[in-house]
């Protein structure tokens, strides 16, 4: 009887919605999630934050597409990351799929891309309520941060730049998304915050960083940075909170006790 429930229950939700959603970006299938419309995804990529035993099949592949396996699983709604090859999105849209794709990275992509998925899933509000805390801005001066991952720093234009100005803090690079990591260029900018990302299955919460301090206290002009000497250098494991979507509504109050720390 349990197992007969729970699969009524399941076409209840999907008939509700009305969506059968294959998600080709991690991100994205955080905010659905946060939308509501787990149930609704039947298919996402290997990375995607869903429990182990979701019945979505893992085979989205950006990378790689395969047209055969996207219309195995009967989705009505195809989302697709912005970097996403437009020649896949145009075959998708041709094979009948309504597609949807990601807006362009910049400084407030995160809550557009919030807003957009919660018009193609008929979740305007719930959206509106997610997106709402990444749009306010403080009182209190901005500090300025310089965030590293992968050995590129994100800066003014990237997608953190969001949630980071919500927090009370700015990139401390004066343009670009991206900038591939330079010690020069950290001296130069003088942040008063230094964050390191490392890549994780997880998240954490964000802490000193002793070892990363002692790495950046043996490059010239790096060890008289102010950072350094006041100890405002910190580390964080990222899972799906600091992909672009949702997620980085729940590192949010981290990044506000980051910048707490650093003070006035």
């Amino acid at each position: 009887m349990r197992p007969l429930l729970l699969w009524i229950a399941t076409c209840l939700t999907l008939s509700a919605g009305g969506h059968r959603i294959a998600s080709y970006s991690p991100g994205a299938t955080q905010t659905l999630i946060d939308l509501g419309c787990s149930a609704e995804i039947v298919m996402a990529t290997r990375w995607c934050p869903l429990p182990k035993d979701h019945s979505a099949a893992r085979t989205a592949d950006v990378f790689l597409p395969d047209l055969e396996r996207l219309l195995a699983t009967k989705p009505d709604l195809v989302i697709l990351p912005r970097m996403a090859n437009p020649l896949w999105a145009e075959k998708c849209a041709k094979a009948g799929l309504r597609t949807l794709i990601l807006n362009p990275e910049s400084r407030d992509s995160i809550s557009k891309d919030i807003l957009l998925l919660g018009e193609a899933t008929d979740r305007a509000d719930a959206a509106k309520k997610i997106a709402a805390p990444l749009t306010n801005r403080p009182a209190r001066t901005a500090r300025k941060i310089i965030v590293i991952w992968d050995g590129v720093m994100a800066g003014p234009d990237s997608y953190l730049a969001e949630p980071l100005a919500a927090a009370g803090l700015n990139s401390a690079l004066t343009r670009g998304a991206w900038i591939k990591f330079d010690w020069e260029l950290l001296v130069a900018a003088k942040p008063d915050a230094v964050l390191w990302i490392q890549n994780s299955g997880a998240d954490s919460l964000i802490t000193t960083s002793p070892e990363k301090a002692l790495e950046m206290a043996r490059i010239p002009g790096v060890r008289d940075l102010a950072c350094l000497k006041n100890k405002h250098i910190y580390q964080v494991n990222s899972g799906s909170n600091w992909l672009p979507g949702s997620g980085l509504t729940k590192s949010l109050d981290e990044m506000v006790r980051l910048r707490n720390a650093i003070g006035l």
